[in-house]
């Protein structure tokens, strides 16, 4: 009897510490870099798994994994939104990245969304098939004609060669921006998405590795300017992912200037709570007022924040 109490106290225990190994193991490959977009879902499951099979065989122990899987779960997801306080940064420039859908039958309903932002640099991602105007307080308006991303800046840019290192299929774009602050170069980008499903399934494991390949090349080609680099738009990449901590862990994820949350809302992935439109500043600059508003039609949220040089304390 005693030893039948034993076991089943070690197996409650087991299963209560198992959601924490996800933090030994998260870096450890594509397997887990798939598993961290799925995992406040599969650890819901796994909680009503254990609390079903708690009431169902009357075993009470199992209570504590069912709350060790939610709380794993609570700090899993909201560790990356908790806010990193900094000060206003000083000539902010506010930059407002924006994912408005190419297939958005309210197209010009998200691009207003966008620019209602008020943002100085402003980046519409699969916007460019559109036949919106721009208004006239952007007098540099940047259509590419390798891509469907709309540019607007209210100060001098330009686009620039592009990094040698880059794959020839990467849809970002090197720009040159005038800023109050003094000259900065921008990367707006949008990584190969890993897609999910039947059909696809075989494909993912080479699209998680084009995407590292444009992550790495976005951190190479950084590592060489010679001005400050900020790096916006849609990366596809989750912030509980390996590849969101190597961005996070050389620039300053600026959305954390407060608490952060979702950008990817389409209704059949809202449940996987995905932060993957980032904006990422040098780790000396500051940040303040970052927001995500809603773009209608979109998939996405949009985000906007005020960037800039940190004050001389």
């Amino acid at each position: 009897m005693l030893g039948g109490r034993r076991r089943r106290w070690l197996v409650a225990v087991a299963v209560a510490l198992a959601p924490w190994t996800w933090f030994a193991v998260r870096d450890l490959g594509v397997v887990f870099d798939l598993a961290a977009t799925g995992l406040p879902v599969f650890l819901a499951v796994a909680a009503l798994a254990l609390a079903v099979a708690g009431a169902v065989k009357r075993r009470s122990e199992l209570a504590a994994g069912v709350c060790s899987c939610l709380l794993a779960a609570g700090v899993a997801v909201v560790g990356p939104w908790r806010p990193q306080p900094v000060p206003p940064p000083v000539h902010g420039l506010r930059i407002v990245s924006a994912n408005v859908r190419s297939s958005n039958p309210t197209l010009d309903r998200a691009v207003a969304d966008a620019l209602a932002q008020h943002g100085d640099l402003v980046m519409l991602i699969e916007a460019g098939k559109g036949r919106w105007t721009p208004p006239p307080e952007y007098p540099t308006v940047i259509r590419p004609e390798y891509s469907n991303q709309v540019i607007l800046s209210r100060f001098p840019a330009r686009l620039l060669d592009r990094p040698q290192n880059w794959p020839n299929d990467f849809r970002a774009h090197r720009l040159e921006v005038d800023a109050p602050g003094g000259r900065l170069v921008v990367y707006l980008a949008h990584l190969v998405r890993p897609h999910l499903g039947p059909r696809r399934i075989l494909k993912i494991r080479g699209q998680i590795r084009a995407q590292q390949q444009e992550r790495d090349a976005l951190l190479v080609s950084a590592r060489a300017e010679t001005a400050p680099v900020v790096l916006a738009g849609d990366f596809n990449t989750s912030d509980r992912s390996r590849g969101y901590r190597r961005l996070s862990g050389r620039f300053r994820d600026a959305m954390r200037a407060k608490r952060a949350g979702p950008t990817y809302v389409a209704p059949l992935w809202r449940p996987f709570l995905l932060r993957i439109d980032h904006i990422f500043v040098p780790r000396d600059w500051c940040a303040a007022a970052p927001e995500r508003f809603t773009l209608h039609g979109s998939d996405h949220r949009g985000v906007a924040v005020d960037v800039g040089s940190c004050p001389v304390l």
